[in-house]
């Protein structure tokens, strides 16, 4: 008698080379295709970030001038941070100035008591203007003669801009696009440009 022995294979565990290769090409179509929304994403978030910056200068700088009853100025800074350009240019950088007048420079005898915050702007994606150029914060902590909004700008234009409006009272709200045109306002109401 003979007997019949029947072997099963088993499959190997792993893939084909043809089902590698179409998983890499859908993983390339996807990459391709999410490709642009990842780079908007980092650019708004850098424009969100700038303005998150200069929003809290602002903030710490108001807040000093009430706790302390002293005028501080806030700047476009030179890049070592000892005084202020006369520039509406921001993107280089910016210093909070304790009890200074409208020229204000550090104290070389003193800096930790004139400068109470300088921010060394870092993203050079993204500029910054301000126009009266510098922002004055009395012992109430109203900014009279200072209002004016801060455009935040990058490659794209005025329809991705970001604002931040600066009013004689001393607070700071963002930007809005009341008009629904894409483009958000100054403090005027009018569209802010790059």
């Amino acid at each position: 008698m003979s007997r019949v022995t029947t072997v099963f294979k088993h499959p190997s565990g792993g893939f084909s080379l043809i089902e590698m290769m179409v998983v890499l090409v859908i993983l390339a179509i996807s990459l391709l295709l999410a490709g642009p929304a990842f780079t908007d994403l980092i650019r708004d978030n850098r424009l969100v970030s700038s303005v998150y910056s200069v929003r809290a200068t602002l903030n710490l700088a108001r807040s000093e001038a009430l706790a302390r009853r002293d005028r501080v100025v806030v700047c476009p800074s030179n890049v070592t941070g000892t005084g202020c350009v006369d520039s509406s240019n921001w993107s280089a950088g910016y210093i909070a100035l304790m009890g200074s007048d409208v020229s204000a420079a550090v104290d070389a005898a003193n800096p930790g008591g004139t400068r109470i915050h300088w921010e060394n702007e870092t993203n050079p994606a993204v500029t910054v203007s301000f126009v009266p150029k510098l922002v004055v914060f009395d012992t109430i902590g109203s900014a009279l003669g200072s209002a004016g909004t801060f455009v935040f700008c990058d490659e794209r234009g005025a329809s991705k801009a970001r604002g931040l409006v600066l009013t004689n009272a001393g607070t700071v709200a963002a930007s809005v696009d009341s008009d629904a045109n894409g483009i958000v306002e100054d403090g005027a109401g009018n569209d802010v440009s790059c």
